[in-house]
This record gives structure tokens, C-alpha cells and sequence, in this order.
């Protein structure tokens, strides 16, 4: 029903979506995707580039433990299965950051009287705001911090999923009907709800090719019409789903240097080496050149939200935290 196979995601709409996870919706979402029989959106939207999702550390261990909580009061489901889809495909694709250090927000020192275990998906959160918090926790939800009934955004993302990959077939159309139109392509493919360049593109492509056609000129427009219907459809629904994304969406950008560099290494599709990072941030970020190196060099190693998978490339959170070579029958 799964595969193991792990390759990295590449984000379909030029960035990655960000979503940060508590426990109790990855368990939730895990028995729901075993009762169905199929991965759930979550699970598909970080395989295939519509999202990526980020975990405090701690959630890495205590998935495992609530799906025994939840066999033991009894709900249906196969407890070895659904400890195995957790190690073997949600936690090859999540971000597992640790949280230690990270500044505290505003929502974070109000839920620190009620509750701590709260406190470090907020400080994650803040970090790489604006993102989706996906969160059962009644607490979170009553401060307005966590997207209120998460199932509909997981639903939500399904269908951008869907519609991304026909504007990737679309963009790819276009590439295949002409060179001229390559530049358009990517046009699209880099600004998916830029429907109008490729309805421009198709009818200069028309526009050029009008004596290749048989028909009439009648049978010319007939033809630009239906092109321009079958090709921007995906984006017109790319653009629709995408705004009930950005409503779930909490939390404003900070504009200190920690947060600017997390959302930065968050969304970028593969990991950064310091030049690169300096090179993307503000102007006021980058002089004098040598100072500011040396400031990201002390920014990256002091906070462990950030890791280096490779020597001198950085990324927000560790990637496959397996557990020591696990066994299942």
C-alpha cells in the first residue's frame, strides 16, 4: 500500500507551503490514512512538493506513544502498521527541529501559564511565520494560533496538489508547442496564477502558426479558444485553492536576522551555504561583506533550529531521524 522509497520533494509552485504539526493530528492523520487505504493529503503534499512540514523535536517521540494511547482506549486500527507508516514515510519527509533557544512570542508567553508542552510549537512557528499550524490542541486553537478544524485545510491542500500538478502539465504543454514560447513557460511555471501569460502565450502561438492551419479563420479562433480553456483551467484552480491555504495562515514575518534566515532556508528547495544565504537577505544584511559572513556563521551555529546535512550547506530542522534500524514482520 506504501512505499519506502524516499526521494527529496521538489516544490511544485516554485517555494514550498509550511506547515508545522503537533502530535495529535499526525496520529490522527495516520489511522485515518490506514482506515482509508491510501496516504492522506499531508503525506502526499510533502512527497511531491506542495508542502513541506516541520515538527518540534519532541513530536518525533511522541507520535509513536499517542497511537498506543489510542489502540489502548480503544479505537480500531492496526497499532504495528501505523508505527511502521510513521518511521517509514512521514518521518523520512518531516523537518524535526529542535526548538531550544528559539525567542519566545507573544501567544507563547500567554500559553506558558496554562500550558508548556505548548511553548515550543509556538516558538517554531514564529520563527518561520506566516505558516499553518496544524493543531488539535483546544488551547491553541482558542488562541487563535492553530488553524481551527485542520481537516478542511488538509482537504484544501489536496485539491492545490491536484491543480499544481495539471499546471505543471500545462506548462509543459506549452513548452512542447513551440520554442518561442519556452520564456512563457516559465513564466507560468515560476508565477502559477499568472494565468494571463499563458493565454498570451497560446495565442501568439496561434497568431504565428495561422497559415500552418487547414481551417478557416474561424476554425483558427475556434481552436485559440478551446487551447486557452484546456490550458489555463489548472491555473485558475491553482489560484482558488490557494487562497484557502493563505487564510489558514498565522503569524506575521519577523524581520530580525534568525527569522528572516528560517523562513529563507525553510522554503528554499535544497540546502544553502552561507554565500548564498547572505546573497538572498536584504541589502542592509549584506555590508560589510565579511562582518556579515562571519555574524551568519555565529547565527547558524548558535541556534540548533538550523542543521547542516552536508559540510557548509544549511537547512531548518533534520531530515529522516530514524529510529535504529527498526524490524517489522
Amino acid at each position: 500500500m506504501y512505499s519506502s522509497f524516499y526521494t527529496r520533494p521538489r516544490p511544485l509552485a516554485g517555494r514550498f507551503r509550511l506547515g508545522v504539526f503537533d502530535t495529535s493530528v499526525l496520529a490522527q492523520d495516520i489511522t485515518a490514512a490506514l482506515k482509508r487505504g491510501r496516504p492522506s493529503s499531508i503525506l502526499d503534499g510533502m512527497r511531491y512538493g506542495t508542502l513541506r512540514g516541520f515538527i518540534p523535536h519532541y513530536v518525533w517521540a511522541e507520535v509513536p506513544r499517542v497511537l498506543a494511547d489510542l489502540r489502548r482506549e480503544g479505537r480500531v486500527f492496526d497499532l504495528a502498521t501505523a508505527e511502521m507508516l510513521w518511521w517509514q514515510q512521514y518521518v523520512p519527509l518531516l523537518h524535526v527541529v529542535s526548538v531550544t533557544g528559539l525567542p519566545m512570542t507573544e501567544a507563547a508567553d500567554k500559553l506558558a501559564q496554562e500550558d508548556l508542552s505548548d511553548v515550543g510549537i509556538l516558538q517554531l512557528a514564529g520563527v518561520l511565520a506566516p505558516v499553518v499550524l496544524f493543531a488539535a490542541d483546544p488551547d491553541l486553537i482558542r488562541h487563535g494560533v492553530a488553524v481551527p478544524k485542520w481537516g478542511r485545510v488538509r482537504a484544501a491542500l489536496g485539491r492545490i496538489g491536484a491543480a499544481e500538478q495539471g499546471v505543471r502539465g500545462s506548462t509543459a504543454t506549452i513548452e512542447l508547442s513551440g520554442r518561442g514560447l519556452i520564456g512563457a513557460a516559465r513564466l507560468a511555471r515560476a508565477h502559477p496564477v499568472a494565468a494571463g501569460a499563458v493565454a498570451a502565450a497560446v495565442g501568439i502561438y496561434a497568431y504565428r502558426n495561422r497559415a500552418r492551419l487547414p481551417e478557416t479563420r474561424a476554425t483558427l479562433a475556434q481552436f485559440g479558444m478551446e487551447a486557452l480553456k484546456v490550458v489555463s483551467e489548472p491555473f485558475a484552480r491553482q489560484e482558488l485553492h490557494e487562497r484557502a491555504w493563505k487564510e489558514a495562515e498565522r503569524g506575521a514575518a519577523g524581520s530580525d536576522l534568525l527569522s528572516q534566515v528560517a523562513r529563507l532556508l525553510a522554503r528554499a528547495p535544497e540546502p544553502m551555504t552561507r554565500t548564498a544565504i547572505l546573497a538572498a537577505l536584504p541589502a542592509w544584511a549584506q555590508e560589510p561583506h565579511r562582518r556579515q559572513m562571519a555574524g551568519l556563521e555565529r547565527l547558524l551555529h548558535r541556534f540548533p533550529v538550523f542543521h547542516q546535512p552536508a559540510p557548509g550547506r544549511w537547512q531548518v530542522g533534520r531530515t529522516n531521524v530514524q529510529i535504529s534500524a527498526p524490524r517489522w514482520g
